[in-house]
């Protein structure tokens, strides 16, 4: 082997800039570390996964009657025709998710002055890891609202207007529901109903359910790849696409973990086959940055407090009596 190493350890507690998923570090007075460093890689990385899976800003859907929907087209309220359904956030498993929806919607139903047996309620299948909504169990002429459809931000959006990407999520995808599951132009598939006249929407079944908030984190570093003479590639022109040093699954590959992303559980990886990082022999490491994304290329988002990562990076420099690079 023609080259020496040493290490650089970095805990995000140390960072002198910037907000947990977008950090900068520099040491006070002096190089992070000196030499000639001829390339940087990741060795290990240690990160506490706290997301919820259920967080602000993507816990909201709605549920609305056909007079519903046409009252706001119209800019009005018809009540018990809406019922927006905000979930705390926190970590649910599936049971917890459904069960904790199906409260919601009743309370919200009796808020509007109607009976929660009046509208859907929704079960989670742990056999086949789907969601179902279900439609109310009284019929009309006794249900006066026996028919509901599902909106949410990105998934079914209201009007089925503002999707034009594939990359996005709220409660529902996070549920296992995608896009296509609408229908066909304006059609409303998504919906249900225990009116005899449209028994084939009796449920809505999602398909399998991630149940993560994210499925991996791309950490990221312009910094430390500033030095490389081409870029990172991916499957989709969306997502981030550069500067990546390593990608953390949101997975225990050391023994079985049943609720993955549904509880907190700490991440810990070696890299055997690690990204390698050109650097230059003329320049020591000044700063470090470390930009954290999700899945879909966003920031990362955290409403927690989170504890602290730790990543460990191998640097290393040219042996002086080789000239083999």
């Amino acid at each position: 082997m023609p080259w020496t190493n040493a290490s650089i350890v970095l805990n995000s507690r140390d960072a002198t800039a910037g907000t947990y998923n977008a950090l900068k570090f520099n040491a006070t007075n002096q190089n992070i570390i000196q030499g000639q460093i001829h390339s940087i890689s990741v060795n290990e990385v240690n990160c506490p996964y706290d997301i919820p899976n259920i967080q602000p800003g993507y816990n909201t859907f709605e549920l609305i009657t056909p007079e519903g929907f046409r009252a706001k087209r119209l800019g009005a309220r018809s009540d018990p025709g809406s019922l927006v359904i905000t979930v705390p956030a926190g970590f649910y498993n599936g049971t917890e998710l459904a069960t904790e929806i199906t409260r919601l919607i009743g309370v919200e139903q009796v808020a509007v002055g109607s009976v929660a047996a009046d509208a859907p309620t929704v079960i989670y299948d742990d056999n086949t890891n789907t969601f179902s909504f279900f439609a109310p169990t009284a019929p009309p002429p006794g249900n006066p609202t026996p028919t509901w459809s599902i909106f949410s931000p990105y998934t079914f959006p209201v009007g089925y207007q503002g999707v034009t990407n594939k990359l996005g999520k709220d409660i529902l995808s996070i549920m296992g529901y995608y896009n296509e599951q609408a229908g066909p132009g304006t059609a409303t598939l998504n919906r249900v109903s225990s009116d005899p006249a449209q028994t084939p929407f009796l449920e809505f079944a999602s398909g399998s359910a991630p149940l993560q908030f994210t499925q991996y984190i791309d950490v990221c570093s312009p910094l430390l790849c500033q030095y490389q003479y081409f870029r990172d590639g991916s499957t989709t022109n969306l997502a981030r696409q550069s500067d990546v040093i390593c990608r953390l699954y949101i997975s225990n590959n050391v023994a079985t973990q049943e609720d993955e992303g549904q509880r907190p559980f700490v991440i810990q990886r070696q890299f055997n086959n690690a990204r390698i990082m050109r650097w230059s022999a003329e320049s020591s490491v000044g700063q470090i940055d470390i930009n954290l994304y999700d899945d879909i290329g966003q920031p990362l988002t955290y409403t927690w407090l989170p504890r602290p990562y730790q990543i460990t990076f191998n640097c290393y420099e040219q042996d002086k009596d080789s000239t083999t690079y």
